[in-house]
């Protein structure tokens, strides 16, 4: 069952998307839910190297620039991120802005900003589900991992970045 769990990311979930353990969450998913002007939920697929928390507050995204994706989050303004791993289910909710629509050391990626407005946590009910637990999440492979890393360090690094932005 979910529960509200603030407004602003908590330790746990800050610490996995600060970007400092990039060997750790090289083969891991983040899945991004927008919605489609139609209604639908539209869902993709992100990496650790694609999304930082600036602090507890923001969350930076780098996506492709062109993607239904990022035309879903600049014509509404919203998104969620859902972090699910080995003991670990978050929703994240926030508002989006785009920041860049071109970044320089990945110019098919535009830079975002998501403003985070509610996180929850799915946990167990004690009384029906006593002793279960996520087991993993979603992950992937590439083939090309040693240049993807090297690249994740640029875009990491240039979503840092100071733009101009509201607390």
């Amino acid at each position: 069952m979910s529960r509200f769990v603030g407004n602003e990311l908590p330790d746990d979930l800050y610490e996995r998307l600060r970007g400092n353990d990039l060997e750790g969450c090289a083969e891991k998913v983040i899945l991004i839910s927008t919605l489609e002007g139609e209604g639908w939920r539209h869902h993709g697929v992100l990496s650790y190297f694609e999304v930082v928390a600036l602090d507890r507050r923001n969350i930076r995204l780098a996506t492709y620039k062109d993607s239904s994706t990022t035309n879903n989050m600049r014509r509404n303004g919203r998104a969620t991120l859902s972090i699910i791993d080995e003991r670990v289910a978050y929703y994240i909710k926030g508002s989006v802005v785009e920041l860049k629509g071109e970044m320089a050391c990945t110019p098919h990626n535009a830079k975002l900003n998501m403003r985070v407005e509610q996180v929850l946590k799915d946990e167990v009910n004690e009384e029906y589900e006593a002793g279960a637990y996520v087991a993993g999440g979603v992950s992937y492979h590439n083939p090309n991992r040693a240049a993807e890393m090297l690249k994740a360090r640029e875009v990491l690094a240039e979503l840092l970045e100071d733009e101009a932005q509201e607390d």
